[in-house]
């Protein structure tokens, strides 16, 4: 059971759960079932600062739907025409693996006895509910975090579907491209040990406590998500991360801790990562593509590039 666990990214998740607790903007009425692929694409062209070809900037969703893979025209061909493809983190078995001890527990404690009885029924309850055969017991030498992160796309996790960035990844080695991260998975796997047991057991009461909500809910919060994905620019899901975050008043100063480590201080160094990786090969394309929320905010990266000296440009049609 751990591998299955193991394979998305580590902290986009996050993100997802955060996203999906607001509402979806009114102004769409699209049936996205109905979609082969994203109406608009999430995609900005990157030229100046002595490049000779255009880049791109592409944001993703950690999901693996088949109109979230299947890329919009504009996005797809960005990616064909690129020479090398940059995800957040590497994306081969190997370099997920080697980080599999950074997930486990150091405290002494299983999961279960961490979260205390009541908090553990209610995640056995959402468990279940997903797949009768699933026990908290499974995740037990798995740190809290880890488990806040795999809640919300377990399900689809379970049916083996690849994830976007997965899938650009395994795309850009069977193609030839150029494949390198912007991150290393050890920082990813390590970012949460800023924060206090205490918070992170808050953050996993919050997705349980939306799990529980969806599942009386007409439309699930993953589904809320897609409908903003698929049909909106990356203003439009700017405002999406905007109305959640003005409605997580529960404990502000932890959601700034959060937010803080999970974009602002990531897109920085994203940001300078791009930046080196243009500089080295300014005669080629690159194609880099990290979740739709590092383009959004203050800190956003396009922003951060822009200041650096680059050219930025939507694709969005």
């Amino acid at each position: 059971m751990i591998r299955p666990l193991l394979a998305p990214l580590f902290l986009i998740p996050f993100c997802l759960v955060t996203l999906a607790q607001a509402e979806p903007p009114s102004t769409v009425a699209v049936d996205t079932q109905q979609l082969k692929h994203p109406v608009k694409a999430c995609l900005f062209e990157v030229t100046g600062n002595g490049l000779t070809q255009p880049s791109y900037l592409f944001g993703t969703i950690h999901l693996g739907q088949k109109n979230v893979v299947t890329l919009h025209p504009t996005a797809q061909g960005a990616y064909d025409t690129s020479d090398a493809v940059y995800t957040e983190i590497d994306m081969d078995t190997k370099s997920q693996m080697a980080i599999a001890p950074l997930l486990m527990r150091t405290d002494g404690k299983t999961l279960t006895e961490a979260l205390g009885a009541d908090l553990a029924g209610d995640v056995q309850e959402v468990l279940s509910s997903i797949n009768p055969a699933l026990t908290l017991a499974a995740f037990d030498r798995m740190k809290t975090w880890v488990l806040a992160a795999t809640l919300p796309i377990l399900e689809m996790q379970l049916t083996q579907k690849l994830p976007l960035d997965a899938r650009l990844y395994q795309d850009a080695i069977a193609a030839g491209k150029t494949v390198g991260a912007l991150e290393t998975a050890e920082s990813q796997a390590t970012l949460f040990d800023q924060f206090s047991e205490d918070d992170l057991q808050a953050m996993l009461k919050d997705t349980v406590k939306v799990m529980q909500e969806d599942s009386d809910a007409e439309v699930d919060s993953i589904t809320k998500l897609l409908n903003v994905y698929l049909t909106g620019d990356i203003h439009e899901i700017g405002a999406f991360v905007n109305a959640e975050m003005a409605k997580a008043d529960t404990n502000p100063d932890f959601t700034k801790r959060l937010m803080k480590a999970l974009l602002d201080d990531r897109n920085v160094k994203m940001a300078d990562k791009i930046d080196e990786f243009l500089q080295q090969a300014t005669d080629q394309s690159h194609f880099f593509a990290v979740g739709a929320a590092h383009y959004t905010g203050e800190t956003a990266i396009q922003t951060l590039l822009e200041k650096q000296g680059y050219q930025i440009a939507p694709k969005f049609d």
